[in-house]
């Protein structure tokens, strides 16, 4: 391409990228104006969707890395609901609460923190156990 034709505005459009800098790739050749820019619009359009498979194929890829483990406390916590050291409390708690149904104004907060505490001693072992 010699220098003339660099210089006229309706024979090439260099596009700049985001860093700023013109690439040899990007010097568009065309009759018209109107030419050069649809063709530019149309390599941007391009690389836009390139950048969008390629992130959604490393989101990909790290969704299947990260797999993450069952969280099992849960299913801990409720078995020692139902231990007979809990259970007790945990009756208390639901005599309170259906008295509380009934009309009582009574609040359950203690009987509900008692039976928590106990099933939290009952657990927190058993849940450090299963951490690696």
């Amino acid at each position: 391409m010699s220098f003339f034709d660099l210089i006229n505005p309706f024979s090439y459009v260099t596009p700049f990228h985001a860093d700023g800098d013109a690439t040899e790739e990007s010097v568009v050749v065309a009759a018209d104006a109107v030419e050069a820019e649809a063709i530019v619009i149309e390599q941007i359009e391009e690389s836009n969707a390139d950048e969008e498979t390629e992130e959604e194929e490393e989101e990909e890829e790290e969704e299947e890395e990260e797999e993450e483990a069952e969280d099992k406390a849960p299913l801990i916590k409720e078995g020692c609901g139902e231990t007979l050291a809990c259970k007790s409390l945990k009756h208390h708690y639901d005599e309170c609460a259906a008295r509380v149904e009934n009309g009582s104004s009574e609040s359950c907060a203690e009987e509900f923190l008692h039976f928590m505490e106990c099933v939290d001693h009952c657990a927190a072992s058993k849940i450090f156990a299963q951490l690696k």
